[in-house]
């Protein structure tokens, strides 16, 4: 089936609605900046460690335009959730450009959607690791993930997974949200409280195995990891 889903929205459920033209995929280019330093041969390229996203027009065959106002009403101008038929079990991010739409003969339309897509392709397996202790954290990734932690306890304890430690002051439960542009810390009610975390830095998981280390009152912990892929 030649659908895409668009957060939470399936463009099959639209009669005779197809998607005919994916558009192009591209692996996670790393961002850098190129140099020329004196009395040295060739390019000296400077990494900032970010991924630039990239431009897709995806193309669909639609019906009435009706259906067409239903499709664009899905996205937001923002981080749409968006699943590809031709990508199976895979999530990708993308913010919403522009889109335009021509008559197809007499009884159809082209709707072309462009997006910017953000440079990763995520795992559709949303499931979280469970930690009562001490244990460890697998990214099966291909890149550094930014995950979402759960940590469950009562005052002060430390967080330490790999070689990275977080501090933090809790009541009952925290959430630590590691995903770029979303770096907070909320309390057990679901209320923005940064204050919590009293020293270290925001997670980001090496692909491979990692170690899971705590202090103090700890209950449970749970980890959304988010696991992404350069391809």
């Amino acid at each position: 089936m030649f659908n895409m889903i668009i957060n939470g929205f399936n463009t099959g459920t639209i009669p005779n609605c197809y998607v005919t033209d994916f558009g192009e995929d591209q692996s996670a280019t790393p961002r850098f900046e190129t140099n020329t330093i004196y009395g040295a041969n060739g390019d000296y390229n400077l990494y900032d460690g970010a991924y630039d996203g990239y431009d897709k027009t995806v193309t669909l065959y639609v019906v009435k335009t009706s259906e067409i106002e239903t499709i664009i009403n899905q996205f937001k101008p923002e981080e749409n959730k968006i699943e590809f038929s031709h990508r199976p079990g895979s999530i990708f991010y993308a913010d919403f450009q522009s889109s335009s739409f021509k008559q197809n003969g007499i009884h159809a339309w082209t709707l072309e959607i462009k997006l910017k897509m953000h440079p990763f392709r995520y795992s559709n397996d949303e499931t979280e690791l469970v930690l009562n202790g001490n244990g460890t954290v697998n990214n099966p990734g291909t890149v550094y993930s930014e995950p979402i932690i759960t940590i469950e306890g009562n005052g002060d304890v430390t967080l330490t997974i790999g070689k990275q430690v977080m501090q933090l002051t809790i009541d009952t439960k925290a959430v630590i949200d590691c995903r770029h542009k979303k770096q907070n810390v909320y309390d057990k009610n679901g209320n923005l409280k940064n204050t919590l975390r009293t020293r270290g830095g925001f997670f980001e998981l090496a692909p491979g195995t990692s170690g899971v280390v705590v202090s103090g009152t700890v209950s449970k912990i749970k980890i959304k990891g988010n696991w992404r892929y350069k391809v």
